[in-house]
């Protein structure tokens, strides 16, 4: 019983390592080019609404159907060298940033929609790359 679960235990640690291996890279997800963030107001990168290759700028997201009263941003995929962060605030003086896309960062579900309740993804006003932050 002893050899059959360290059998099984093997097996698995190949399949997890072989998926692991096999993973897509960023560049190839969602035909974002491999030097722009995407963010998309559907899931599994459908309705591309943004991209910027800028590595320190902030835009609004409202300005790309992105923000209150929308879906937000379902899907994501950063092929920036830098981190993107995405920021909310309720009167343009106090900012509070409330999301990190990591550079090389993607998903397919941000969980603005398909997670049901309050969700930052869908409520954020601006995103931000490299070190830029709101005025």
């Amino acid at each position: 019983m002893k050899r059959i679960g360290t059998t099984l235990a093997g097996i698995l640690a190949l399949a997890v390592g072989g998926t692991l291996v096999n993973a897509a890279p960023a560049a190839a997800v969602g035909g974002c080019p491999s030097d722009k963030l995407c963010l998309y107001r559907s899931t599994e990168y459908r309705t591309l609404a943004f991209t910027a290759a800028s590595t320190e700028a902030c835009f609004w997201l409202s300005d790309y159907g992105m923000s209150h009263g929308t879906n937000g941003i379902n899907s994501y995929v950063n092929n920036l060298p830098v981190k993107a962060t995405i920021w909310q605030t309720a009167d343009l003086n106090n900012w509070y940033a409330h999301g990190t896309i990591r550079p090389g960062g993607y998903t397919s579900d941000t969980g603005a929609v398909t997670g049901g309740g309050f969700s930052w993804w869908k409520e954020s006003d601006m995103i931000c790359t490299g070190s830029a932050v709101p005025d």
